[in-house]
C-alpha cells in the first residue's frame, strides 16, 4: 500500500467514522431521523442520475441490493440513533459481516472453517452483552430497541451485500445510483407515514445546520467517500479494503468520547471488543485458501 492509498484510506474511515457523529446530532436535535435519510438519498439520486442504467437479466439482483444497501438500512439504522449512542450503533452495525457470512453460506453454498464459526460467535456473543448493558442516561430508556433496530440496519446491509455478490455488469457508481432511487422511493413513505413536524428541520436555529448536514451525509460520505473506496478496491486487495469497516468503528467511537462525551462502560468496552475481535477473525485470510469476503462497503 501506498502512502497515498493510506491516505485515502483513512480519509474514507474519518469520513464514515464521523458520520456517526453527524446522524446522531441530527436526529437527536434537528430533524426526523427517515424525513434525514429522505432527504439525503434524493440528494444523491439527483446527483446520480445520469449514471442510472437498465441492465437486462440483473435487475432483480440490483433492485435487491439497492433495497438493502439504500432503503432498509437507513430506515432501521437513521431512526435507531434517537435511541441508541452513535459509538454503539457503530460496533452493532459491524453485525453486517457475520450476517453475509451466515447468508452466503445459506444461499450461497459457500463454507468456513472453524475460525470463522467461531468469530461469528464471539461477534454475536459481544452484540449481546451491548444490548443487555444497563444503559447510562446519554442512551435513553429505550436502548434495547434502539440496538434491535441497529441489529436489523446490520442485516439489511448483509442481505444488499449478498444480492451485490450475485450482481455483474453493473459498474458501482450505477448501482449506488439504483441505491438512491431505492431510498427516495422507500424513505418517503416511511417519513410520511411514520413521522411529524419534518418542517422543524428548516426553523431557523436548525436549518444552517440541518444543511450542513445533508451536505456531509450527501457529498462527503456518498459521493466523496464510496467513490474513494472504489478507487481503493481497483488498486489493492479485497482483504485489506475490507479491513475499513473496522477502522471505521475505531473511529466513530473514539470521537464519540471526544465530542459526544459518551462514557465508554466497562460492559460495553467488553461488548465491544469481543465483536469487533469476532468480525476481525472473519475477515483474516487463511494460508491455504482466500477468505470468504462479501464484497461491499461501509453504507452510512
Amino acid at each position: 500500500m501506498s502512502l497515498r492509498e493510506f491516505l485515502v484510506l483513512l480519509l474514507v474511515c474519518t469520513l464514515w467514522g464521523l458520520h456517526f457523529i453527524v446522524m446522531k446530532v441530527t436526529v437527536s436535535n434537528t430533524a426526523p431521523p427517515l424525513f434525514y435519510a429522505a432527504i439525503r438519498m434524493t440528494i444523491v439520486m439527483v446527483l446520480l442520475a445520469p449514471f442510472l442504467r437498465i441492465h437486462r437479466g440483473q435487475m432483480k439482483y440490483v433492485l435487491g441490493a439497492a433495497l438493502g444497501f439504500g432503503a432498509l438500512n437507513y430506515a432501521f439504522m437513521f431512526p435507531a440513533l434517537q435511541f441508541v449512542t452513535a459509538s454503539a450503533a457503530a460496533v452493532m452495525i459491524e453485525l453486517y459481516v457475520p450476517f453475509s457470512i451466515l447468508l452466503s453460506i445459506l444461499f450461497l453454498g459457500e463454507r468456513i472453517g472453524a475460525r470463522r464459526v467461531f468469530g461469528i460467535a464471539i461477534a454475536f456473543a459481544g452484540a449481546v452483552i451491548i444490548a443487555t448493558a444497563k444503559p447510562d442516561e446519554t442512551a435513553g430508556p429505550q436502548f434495547l430497541f434502539g440496538i434491535g433496530l441497529m441489529v436489523c440496519g446490520a442485516f439489511s446491509e448483509a442481505m444488499g451485500a449478498f444480492f451485490v455478490k450475485k450482481v455483474s455488469g453493473v459498474k458501482p457508481i450505477e448501482l449506488l445510483a439504483w441505491c438512491a432511487v431505492a431510498g427516495t422511493a422507500v424513505l418517503w413513505p416511511l417519513t410520511l407515514a411514520l413521522e411529524t413536524n419534518q418542517m422543524h428541520a428548516f426553523a431557523p436555529q436548525n436549518r444552517i445546520n440541518f444543511a450542513l448536514a445533508l451536505l456531509y451525509s450527501s457529498l462527503l460520505v456518498s459521493i466523496v467517500a464510496h467513490g474513494s473506496y472504489y478507487w481503493l478496491l481497483q488498486r489493492l486487495p479485497l482483504s485489506v479494503v475490507a479491513g475499513t469497516g473496522l477502522m471505521t468503528t475505531l473511529v466513530a467511537v473514539t470521537a464519540s468520547a471526544l465530542i459526544l462525551r459518551e462514557p465508554m462502560s466497562l460492559p460495553f468496552i467488553i461488548g465491544g471488543v469481543m465483536t469487533l475481535a469476532g468480525v476481525t477473525l472473519i475477515l483474516l485470510r487463511s494460508k491455504s485458501k482466500p477468505a470468504v469476503i462479501i464484497e461491499t462497503e461501509k453504507t452510512t
